[in-house]
């Protein structure tokens, strides 16, 4: 687990702007100082069968972290929003996971930053959804295309960053191949993403009680 977190921590300083984003230098500080427990419960989910076909992308940094991962993904606890039940598919569910790393209620607990890798099976639709936290998403595997609330739909490819603001709303497709994603959230990380498909367009966001 330290390895892993170290990887992490090193493929975000190699990206070109250091930091990529503000938020990152707290997402940093949070790698620097975490420590594994010695024992880490597994947790295994369906979505663990398609890791087999998820390929290096040639990016040092990245391999690095997917390398020891995919390594350590069996001994990991997988989980899913748990929101979505009964709400999005069982083919959905069959087919994402994730590993939360750092967090609230995470093998390593914190209050203000998340930091987890998650997993999407092939022709995948996750519809819009937002949350309080803002989120940076870099590509590890995968051609993901992300849409926002503006329209614009981006194609990306491994090493290509995605971010949103707090309660920005957002979807994802996933293309032919398995995709792998690197996520940070900061500030107000203990809610999880909420689904918004259905809500009236501007439509005033829930506040968090206190």
């Amino acid at each position: 687990m330290d390895e892993l977190l170290q990887r992490i921590a090193e493929f975000h300083r190699s990206r070109p702007v250091v930091p990529e984003y503000p938020m990152v230098a707290e997402v940093l500080d949070a790698l620097d100082e975490a420590r594994s427990p010695a024992q880490v419960e597994p947790r295994q989910l369906p979505v663990l069968r398609l890791l087999d076909a998820v390929g290096l992308s040639g990016d040092t940094a990245i391999d690095a972290v997917l390398e020891e991962f995919l390594s350590l993904a069996p001994a990991l606890p997988w989980r899913q929003t748990a929101g979505y039940f009964g709400v999005l598919s069982q083919d959905f569910h069959d087919n994402y996971g994730y590993v939360q790393l750092v967090g609230p209620g995470s093998i390593i607990e914190h209050h203000s930053v998340r930091v987890g890798i998650a997993v999407w099976g092939p022709h995948l639709h996750y519809p819009n959804h937002h949350h309080e936290a803002e989120e940076l998403y870099h590509v590890l595997a995968g051609e993901p295309l992300f849409s926002g609330s503006d329209g614009v739909r981006r194609t990306t490819r491994p090493g290509d960053a995605v971010h949103h603001a707090p309660w920005q709303e957002h979807c994802q497709d996933f293309g032919a191949t398995p995709t792998v994603l690197l996520y940070c959230w900061t500030g107000a990380v203990v809610a999880d993403a909420v689904l918004s498909e259905g809500m009236p367009s501007g439509s005033a966001m829930p506040q968090r009680q206190p």
